[in-house]
C-alpha cells in the first residue's frame, strides 16, 4: 500500500510548471534518501524491538512497508516472541510501543494516556485538508447531547430511511444478485445521515459521492505523508501534489453542502420572522448553536460520517458476510426478530432484545475487527506503571488486536460462533460483558477505557434496525469462489477483502416490518 501511495503520487501530478515539477521532485527524492539511511535516537534500549525476518534486507523504509503489508502477522509474532512484556516495531503510525494486556486496566482512565493526540498524529489532522480527522471537544459534546436525548425517537425515522434506502439500492431481484460494501455502506449512510443531515440530504448522491470520494483520496494519502518525520509533515505537504487533491476534494464537499446551508439560513429567517420555531433539528444545527462559529460544517459532516457510518457499514457487511457462510443460524435469527417486533414493535427496547443477532454482531467483530491495533495512545508525561516500568512521554503505545483470538478467552477462536455470547448471558456476572456495546479487556471492539466509542449505541441500534430490515426482506449467500477470503490488512487497518460479494435476492416477509410502529 506504501509504494501504491508513491505510483498514486504520479498518477495524480497536480498541473505545475515543468521547472517546478523538476525541483519538486529532486526535493522529494532528497527527502525520501534521508529517510532510508535515517535511524533516529533510539528509545527504549532496554526493550526487544520485533523486526520481519530476514532483517538484513530491511531498512527503515521497507520495514514500514513490510508492517503495513503484514501488520497483523508481525503483530502475532511479536506477541508470541515477547509475551507479557513490552516490545517495539515500527509500523504505518511510527515507532510504537506495544503494551501487554495486563497494563490495559491500569491505563484505561489515565488522562496522560491520549487518544486524541495519537490520532492527530497518525491522521495528519494538523496538514490543511486533513481537518475531518479532527475530533474537537465541541463536536463530540454536541453529537453525544443530543443523540443521548433524542435516542428513544430515532428508531422510526432510521427505520424508515432504511426501507427506502434498502429498496434503492438492492431493488426487488427475484434471482440473486451481486452486492458488495459500496451497497452497505450507501444504506448505512443514509440510514445515520436521516438524522444527522435531515431527509433531504440524506439522499442527495452528490453529497454522498462528494465525502465518500474525499475519504477514500485522504486515506489513500495519509500512508504517503507518514513516511515523513512529524516535524517535515506541516512543510512537505505543500509539496506533494496528492495532498492538492485531497484540499480540492474536500473544498468541492464544501461547494455541494454549502446550498443547502444558504437554504436552511433563510428558512430560518423566515420563520424568526412569523414568530414560529424553524423546522430543523439535525447535526448541522446542533453545530452551528454550540460550537465554534468558525468550525466548517463541511468538515464536521464528514468527520461524523467517518465516525458512524464506515466502520458501522463494515461491520454490517462482514456480519452478512459471515451469517451467509454459517446458513443454519438464518432461521433462530428470523424467529428471533418475527418474536420481538410482533409484540413490540418499533420501540428502541425491542431492538435491545434481539440478543441472537447481537451475539452475531459482537462475533463478526471480534473475528474481523476494523483494526489491527486497539487502546491507541501518546503519552502526554511520563507514566510510571506499578511493576515500575514508565512509558516516556511522548510515547506512542498499542495493544496488539490479535487478543481478540485469543483460545485462551475465545475457545477455537476462529470459529464463528454467535452463541459462545449467549452462553454467557447466562454466567452470573458475565451477561453485561456479552453485549455488542460492552467494553471489557478481552473485547474492545468499540475501544475500552475513557476514549471507548461514545456512539457505539447509537451504532448498534442502527445495524439491528438495518439487519431487520434484511433478514425479513432478503435472503443472502456467499459465491462458492470467495468463501475463502479473508479480510485485508493495511497497515492498522483491517478492512473487508475488496474482492468480497453478496448474492441476495427478494423474499416474502414473514412480519411487514415497514407497518410496525412503537
Amino acid at each position: 500500500m506504501a509504494l501504491s501511495s508513491f505510483l498514486y503520487a504520479a498518477q495524480a501530478w497536480h498541473p505545475l510548471r515543468d521547472d517546478t515539477k523538476t525541483y519538486v521532485s529532486y526535493l522529494v527524492t532528497a527527502l525520501l534518501f534521508f529517510l532510508l539511511v535515517y535511524s533516529g535516537r533510539e528509545s527504549y534500549p532496554d526493550l526487544p524491538r520485533f523486526t520481519p525476518p530476514n532483517a538484513a534486507r530491511f531498512t527503515w523504509l521497507t520495514q514500514k512497508v513490510d508492517f503495513i503489508l503484514n501488520s497483523k502477522e508481525r503483530l502475532a509474532q511479536g506477541s508470541r516472541m515477547f509475551p507479557d512484556r513490552p516490545w517495539k516495531i515500527l509500523t504505518d503510525m511510527g515507532d510504537i510501543l506495544v503494551i501487554p494486556p495486563k497494563y490495559v486496566e491500569e491505563l484505561r482512565l489515565s488522562t496522560a494516556m491520549d487518544f486524541k493526540a495519537a490520532a492527530s498524529d497518525d491522521l495528519h489532522s494538523y496538514v490543511p485538508g486533513y481537518e475531518p480527522f479532527a475530533t474537537e471537544d465541541d463536536f463530540l459534546k454536541a453529537i453525544i447531547n443530543h443523540v443521548a436525548k433524542a435516542s428513544g425517537s430515532l428508531t422510526m425515522p432510521i427505520s424508515n430511511e432504511a426501507s427506502v434506502a434498502v429498496h434503492d439500492q438492492l431493488k426487488d431481484p427475484k434471482e440473486f444478485s451481486t452486492i458488495s460494501l459500496k451497497d452497505v455502506s450507501i444504506i448505512v449512510s443514509r440510514m445515520a445521515s436521516r438524522v444527522f443531515m435531515g431527509e433531504e440530504l440524506c439522499r442527495d448522491m452528490a453529497w454522498i459521492e462528494a465525502s465518500s470520494t474525499y475519504v477514500l483520496t485522504a486515506f489513500k494519502t495519509i500512508y504517503l505523508l507518514s513516511f515523513f518525520p512529524r516535524s517535515l509533515r506541516s512543510v512537505i505537504h505543500w509539496f506533494l501534489p496528492p495532498i492538492y487533491l485531497v484540499r480540492r476534494k474536500l473544498r468541492q464537499c464544501q461547494a455541494v453542502l454549502q446550498p443547502h446551508i444558504d437554504k436552511r439560513v433563510a428558512i430560518k429567517a423566515e420563520s424568526a420572522a412569523r414568530g414560529e420555531p424553524h423546522p430543523y433539528n439535525d447535526s448541522i444545527e446542533w453545530f452551528s448553536r454550540e460550537c465554534s462559529p468558525s468550525h466548517d460544517p463541511a468538515a464536521y459532516q464528514i468527520t461524523l460520517s467517518m465516525l458512524a457510518i464506515h466502520t458501522t457499514s463494515d461491520l454490517l457487511f462482514q456480519t452478512m458476510i459471515d451469517i451467509g457462510k454459517n446458513p443454519d443460524i438464518v432461521a433462530p435469527l428470523r424467529e428471533e426478530l418475527v418474536s420481538v417486533l410482533s409484540t413490540d414493535g418499533l420501540k428502541k427496547s425491542a431492538f435491545q432484545k434481539l440478543k441472537l443477532m447481537d451475539a452475531c454482531f459482537k462475533e463478526s467483530q471480534r473475528i474481523r475487527p476494523v483494526v489491527t491495533t486497539f487502546f491507541r495512545r501518546l503519552a502526554l508525561e511520563d507514566v510510571k506503571l506499578s511493576d515500575g516500568f514508565v512509558i516516556k512521554k511522548g510515547t506512542k503505545v498499542v495493544l496488539d488486536g490479535n487478543r481478540l483470538l485469543d483460545e485462551e478467552i475465545y475457545p477455537d477462536p476462529l470459529q464463528w460462533d454467535p452463541y459462545r455470547y449467549m452462553r454467557m448471558r447466562g454466567i452470573p456476572g458475565e451477561d453485561s460483558k456479552a453485549h455488542l456495546v460492552s467494553v471489557t479487556p478481552a473485547h474492545f471492539g468499540f475501544g475500552y477505557g475513557v476514549h471507548a466509542c461514545p456512539g457505539r449505541f447509537f451504532a448498534a441500534n442502527t445495524l439491528k434496525i438495518a439487519m431487520a430490515h434484511l433478514l425479513l426482506k432478503y435472503e443472502w449467500t456467499i459465491p462458492d469462489s470467495q468463501r475463502k477470503l479473508q479480510g485485508q490488512s493495511i497497515g492498522s487497518n483491517y478492512r473487508s477483502h475488496p474482492d468480497a460479494r453478496i448474492l441476495i435476492r427478494k423474499r416474502e416477509p414473514e412480519l411487514d416490518i415497514d407497518s410496525l410502529g412503537f
